[in-house]
């Protein structure tokens, strides 16, 4: 299996981007548990990059977020690309678990999540793409 989803870098094309993600995983007879691991996964990623990753100025529709997922044995390897501002989001502080929920700062609870499910996340800077690599168990 191999696909890839394009969408434009606009917040309104998330649930578009979604249902082609979990479709095309059904159809691979990927595990529900599984997909909605990876539904859990685009929506942080693909919501953190739309709504941080580009400025005002360039929200006309002309970037994309392209999603490519390839499915080696039992292993599926995500690769997430946006086009805006350099960011790293492993290189942020892990949440203070422990803290009081009104004493943290918000966000970074997302990538937590992501550490938590996936085998492996990696971040690159391939200009002029952010790209991010998470790899999951597919069964």
């Amino acid at each position: 299996m191999q696909l890839r989803i394009e969408v434009p870098h606009q917040r309104e094309h998330l649930g578009e981007l979604l249902t082609a993600i979990d479709r095309a995983l059904a159809e691979h007879r990927v595990a529900p548990e599984v997909r909605d691991d990876m539904q859990l996964i685009a929506e942080e990623v693909v919501c953190n990059a739309m709504d941080h990753g580009v400025e005002e100025a360039s929200r006309d529709g002309q970037k994309q977020i392209v999603v490519d997922i390839a499915r080696h044995g039992n292993r599926l390897h995500v690769e997430f690309r946006d086009t805006g501002k350099p960011f790293d989001p492993l290189s942020q502080p892990m949440p203070d678990l422990e803290a009081c929920i009104l004493d943290r700062p918000i966000g970074g609870l997302g990538v937590h999540l992501i550490r938590e499910i996936a085998e492996a996340v990696s971040y690159e800077r391939d200009e002029p793409y952010n790209v991010l690599r998470v790899v999951l168990r597919a069964a």
